[in-house]
């Protein structure tokens, strides 16, 4: 048994380090663990960045969820649930006090750049 916790010790102090580098999403962004890397999706998302809040819901809908941030800024949720109501994918974005996006983070197995209905729903 102890010779089984010290091999998944070794492998994982081996492993976490490369998982690192393998992380290429822009400066700025972060994929949730757990996540599905989908460099489409994060290339649709990384052309938000230094966009305004306002062009944001413009095209993706009123946000499920935002929030007023402490030095100023906001951030803005949207989820897009399956028809039984299922967590599908999990977006959000962060705005600087000037409403301009800042940083992007998603959490999901079926992300995607929005389509109509996709995103702004029920929550």
């Amino acid at each position: 048994m102890r010779k089984f916790f010290r091999l998944i010790v070794v492998m994982s102090a081996t492993l976490l380090p490369l998982e690192a580098c393998a992380d290429n999403a822009p400066s700025g962004s972060t994929v949730a663990p757990g996540s599905f890397k989908n460099p489409a999706y994060e290339q649709a998302l990384s052309r938000w960045v230094n966009h305004s809040e306002e062009d944001l819901v413009s095209a993706w809908g009123v946000p499920d969820r935002s929030q007023r941030l402490t030095d100023g800024g906001q951030a803005l949720e949207y989820h897009r649930m399956d028809a039984q109501g299922h967590m599908l994918c999990s977006t959000l974005f962060t705005s600087d006090i000037y409403g301009k996006i800042r940083t992007w983070t998603y959490r999901g197995s079926d992300c995607r750049a929005p389509q109509l209905g996709d995103y702004g729903g029920k929550s």
